[in-house]
Formats: C-alpha cells, structure tokens, sequence
C-alpha cells in the first residue's frame, strides 16, 4: 500500500488546504476517507523510542536485542498501522493513503516508520500564520468556561498570544529549515501552492500522483476547509471545518499587511531572520 505524507511546521501551517488538494485526486484516500482535515499525529513526540522501544530493549537481558534493530521495529510499527487503517477504512488495494500531521518534529521517526513514503514538509509564512494561529485560538466555544474565556481575552489584548505566537514560529521555523531534503523528504511553501497549477503540479510529481490536466483542475478547485475566518451559521467564529467552494471569501496571503508599526517592529525582532532565511522577505524593510 503507497503511503504520502505531509508534516506542517506548525498549526495553522495550511496542511488542511493540502489535504483538501489531495482528496480530490482519484487514487489519494485520506484518513478518515472524504474528510481532509483528519490528523494522524503519530510521532507528536518520541515516546515511541524513549517510553516503550528503549526500556524493552535495556531490560530484556540476554535476548541480543539493541538498538540497532530500531529501524526494523519502527518499518514493522508503520506496517501495523496501515494494516490497521486498511482494515478500518476497508482501503482498496492500488489506493494511496495520505496522511499528515501539524508537528515537524520527529521526521526520523516518521521516515523509518514508513521507509517507502515520501514525505512533504510544509511552511507558511509566519505573520499570516500568527494571525491564524491567534484567531483560531480565539474563538468561542460553547465549552468554555468564563475563566478560560476571560485568560484568551487577557492573552489577546495584552499582546501576549502575540508574543507567544511568533515565538512559536520562530522555533518552528529553524526546525523546518534544520531538516535536510533527500529524495524522500521535499520542502514546499503554502503560498507556492495555493491557487497555483505549477505549484500542484510540483506537489502531485513528488509525491507520484498522477498531474493530467483533469486532475489538477480538481485539485486546484478544491473548497475551502479549516479557514480560521470560517463563521459557524449559530454565529459563533471558528475554523470552517465544513468545505467551501466559495473562495472568493477568503484572504489567504498577505494579512499581515494591516499591521501597526509596533506589530511589525515586534515580529522583526523576534522572528524577522527566520522570515527571510525561509524567502518570505530579503530584509527587514517591510
């Protein structure tokens, strides 16, 4: 079974708008299947390795187990878990199963798991991505309670979800850039995606998938899904998790711009190399 997967930097890093591509193309199944916004967050940390793999293996004296056979239990792990979403999702022989995950961390893990993969690696740029991330973060929910409510308010207008944000990014961002492209392992912008047949096309190529120009109107049409901008229709704001042809609603770029100086001034400081390391900017006169 053909395994692809898509790591984002971080949330709000796009990976729904990849995974909303992706499920139009004929041979791609998501998981769960028709949905694109599903998280497969298998190596959201390295538990797999220090919690279970490493204490077996040091306290299983005289087996001749070491940790030279941890890529063959990582390739027999990935194995069992696309049997399990196979089985689960009654995936038909021939399909390419996409998955992703919104943590960058643990590529290593994600590359012995499934040894056959390729695997994408997406960025976006960090002031759209802060503006997206602080939205989302501070919606309402029908769940919380008026203490949480009041520390999101408090966070917001005091500038620290700001603060913490960007600095987010700026972690996140050195370690997209840290990883090293090979064959398997490619690195794609959200914005050279977006709207962008060459883009697609670049996407489908690295991933194997077929590009006919029937395919790629498809993936390029796809709606709108996990837009932090999305309205719920009882009025409460949130991510639009339902899909939306519509696109024309939506700003995917450049929000950034309605920025005071002080915002500006702030993000330079703080994540402004890392912004142009990854070719959003050539300087800091923006």
């Amino acid at each position: 079974m053909n395994i692809i997967i898509l790591i984002g930097q971080q949330v709000r890093s796009g990976t729904n708008f990849v995974g909303a591509t992706l499920s139009l193309h004929p041979d791609v199944v998501c998981i769960p299947p028709n949905i694109s916004q599903g998280e497969f967050n298998l190596f959201r940390d390295s538990a797999i390795k220090e919690e279970i793999f490493n204490p077996i293996v040091s306290k299983s004296f005289g087996s001749g187990l070491n940790k030279e056979d941890f890529p063959k239990f990582m390739k027999e792990y990935g194995a069992l878990w696309v049997n399990i979403l196979v089985e689960k999702y009654n995936i038909s022989e021939g399909k390419t199963i996409f998955i992703k995950s919104p943590f960058i961390n643990n590529i290593d893990l994600w590359s012995l798991a499934f040894p056959d993969s390729q695997i994408a690696l997406l960025c976006r740029d960090g002031r759209d991505s802060v503006i997206s991330t602080i939205k989302a973060a501070n919606d309402k929910r029908s769940w919380h309670t008026v203490t949480t409510a009041l520390k999101k308010r408090i966070n917001f207008y005091s500038g620290r979800s700001f603060l913490n944000y960007t600095k987010g990014w700026k972690n996140s961002a050195n370690k997209f850039m840290q990883v090293q492209e090979t064959p398997r392992i490619k690195k794609f912008r959200y914005e050279d995606l977006n709207n962008s047949e060459k883009g697609v096309e670049g996407l489908l190529s690295f991933y194997k998938l077929n590009s006919n120009p029937s395919i790629l109107k498809k993936c390029i049409n796809a709606p709108v899904v996990g837009s932090s901008f999305g309205i719920h229709k009882k009025g409460i704001v949130k991510p639009n998790w339902k899909p939306d042809a519509d696109k024309g609603k939506y700003v995917f770029t450049g929000k950034w711009h309605k920025w005071n100086f002080l915002k500006k001034e702030i993000f330079k400081k703080r994540a402004g190399n890392e912004l142009i390391a990854l070719g959003y900017e050539k300087d800091n006169n923006w």
